[in-house]
């Protein structure tokens, strides 16, 4: 039969009246199976399951080019035949809902046979690579949503799912030890409550991702974090190392995609740390980090001033596009451990590296999880209210 919206272009009207024809069972079958159970358009789970002895499926076969020629007919100005109407290639499965949608004569222009074809093809390619159980390896996901500037953006469902599917994962699974584990704080960062409250939750949501790894549920942490810089780099001195973790950044759009990495267009940024001279005293050391901004040291607290300090800097010059691509990630990682290598090396007698960040997410978290408990020093963290000098609200020891 081939793709049904090849034949719009070439529709003509006929005198001689097309009549349904029956869908077979199998074909039937055969569409609720390649669409998963799922509307084309919108997603929705199509098979009530409350009724205590059976479920019941709600989905409805539609069809693309109308299974009859009337004047009433939707799309139904085609030259293909009667049997070919009710063929697998001219039917999708949908909702009553998006199906009464498409069959509406006020959205006619809308729900066009090429746009029905593609929503269909795009719907059933993305059933075959999330059921592509062989491929896909099982991640324990891990989304934490802080509040910042007094908006929360948390990762839906959906943006996960397909975050995941991109990176070759699968997880969020009915199983509550290997499902979502969620971390939010609702308080504003302002509030001084707010940071033990997040370490709580931290410590409490991870300690059970690393059970479930322990386990062998799952060999793969995938993070999914959006919040404040301290509350970030915290969860990742959680996370640490030792387990392969996947971060996730989070494009600035609502889209489906929107925490998908993007494809490397150009070499990764290069970074580079300078140091203070060496003051092998110093049990106090201030680390700059300039990533998305630089950071000014007049944000330094005044007990600090005279500290020795050291700054990460992008070669190129800090952008909020520094850290774009997973490849970014992995050179920003390199130059983080070593400046704590040369922390370490200048500063033999630090105890506590007092970090000013300008970072994204994912830049966080893999500076707390490059921290090596009882090697490092310990990790005092400032938030930046938008003014004034910067405020030490949690610390990161042992």
């Amino acid at each position: 039969m081939g793709n049904p919206a090849e034949h719009e272009s070439a529709a003509t009207t006929f005198d001689t009246e097309i009549k349904r024809t029956n869908v077979p069972a199998a074909v039937r079958e055969r569409i609720w199976g390649r669409s998963a159970a799922r509307c084309v358009l919108c997603s929705k789970w199509l098979v009530d399951e409350t009724e205590f002895w059976h479920a019941i499926p709600t989905g409805q076969i539609a069809h693309n080019i109308a299974a009859e020629n009337g004047p009433k007919a939707p799309r139904g100005d085609s030259k293909l035949s009667s049997k070919q109407r009710a063929e697998e290639a001219n039917l999708l499965l949908l909702c009553g809902d998006c199906h009464r949608k498409i069959d509406s004569s006020a959205l006619k222009d809308k729900f066009t046979v090429q746009f029905l074809t593609d929503k269909k093809n795009e719907h059933e390619s993305w059933v075959r690579d999330v059921t592509n159980f062989a491929r896909l390896r099982p991640a324990i996901v891990i989304r934490m949503t802080g509040t910042i500037r007094g908006t929360r953006s948390p990762a839906t469902k959906e943006q996960i799912g397909e975050a995941l599917r991109e990176a070759g994962l699968t997880g969020m699974h009915a199983d509550s030890r290997t499902g979502l584990f969620d971390i939010t704080t609702y308080d504003d960062e302002s509030d001084s409550w707010t940071w033990a409250a997040a370490r709580k939750q931290i410590d409490m949501q991870v300690q059970k991702a690393h059970e479930a790894i322990a386990a062998g549920d799952a060999s793969v942490l995938a993070v999914f974090a959006l919040a404040p810089i301290p509350m970030l780099i915290h969860l990742g001195a959680e996370l640490d190392d030792k387990t392969e973790t996947v971060l996730f950044r989070r494009d600035r759009s609502d889209a489906p995609d929107a925490w998908t990495w993007t494809a490397p267009v150009r070499a990764p940024y290069t970074f580079q740390v300078e140091a203070s001279c060496a003051d092998a005293e110093a049990t106090d050391v201030v680390a700059f980090v300039d990533v998305t901004a630089s950071v000014d040291v007049a944000r330094v607290p005044a007990q600090l001033a005279g500290a020795p300090s050291v700054r990460l800097l992008v070669t190129e010059g800090a952008s909020s596009e520094a850290i774009a691509s997973r490849v970014d990630l992995v050179s920003f990682a390199a130059a983080w451990r070593e400046l704590l290598s040369t922390v370490e090396r200048q500063w033999p007698r630090v105890e506590r590296l007092h970090i000013l960040a300008a970072v994204p997410g994912t830049a966080a978290v893999t500076m707390g999880r490059h921290r090596m408990r009882g090697a490092h020093p310990t990790f005092v963290l400032y938030q930046h209210h938008g003014k004034g000098i910067d405020e030490a609200v949690m610390e990161v020891a042992g």
